[in-house]
């Protein structure tokens, strides 16, 4: 990893960190890289639909749900140690 690659990941990270709150970045303490969550807002009666087994000779046999709140997508990453000069 040369010097100028390291530079630019932790200005990458500093600016991702200036950019989102701290419950939706955190940047790893041990390796170059981070974490992010991502929160949705769903639309009321948002609705999902769970079909049912293959086998099963009823035609309806699937569920309908509606859902109000999902967890926050979390998305780990680690930048490339040759990262921005060559990846």
């Amino acid at each position: 990893m040369s010097a100028e690659d390291l530079e630019a990941q932790e200005d990458e990270l500093l600016a991702l960190a200036s950019i989102y709150d701290a419950d939706e970045f955190r940047k790893a303490e041990s390796v170059q890289g981070g974490e992010t969550r991502i929160y949705l807002d769903l639309p009321q009666n948002f609705k999902i639909f769970v079909s049912g087994n293959s086998n099963e000779s009823l035609q309806n046999s699937g569920f309908e749900y509606t859902i109000c709140f999902l967890p926050p997508l979390v998305l780990n990453f680690e930048l490339p140690p040759d990262y921005p000069s060559s990846s």
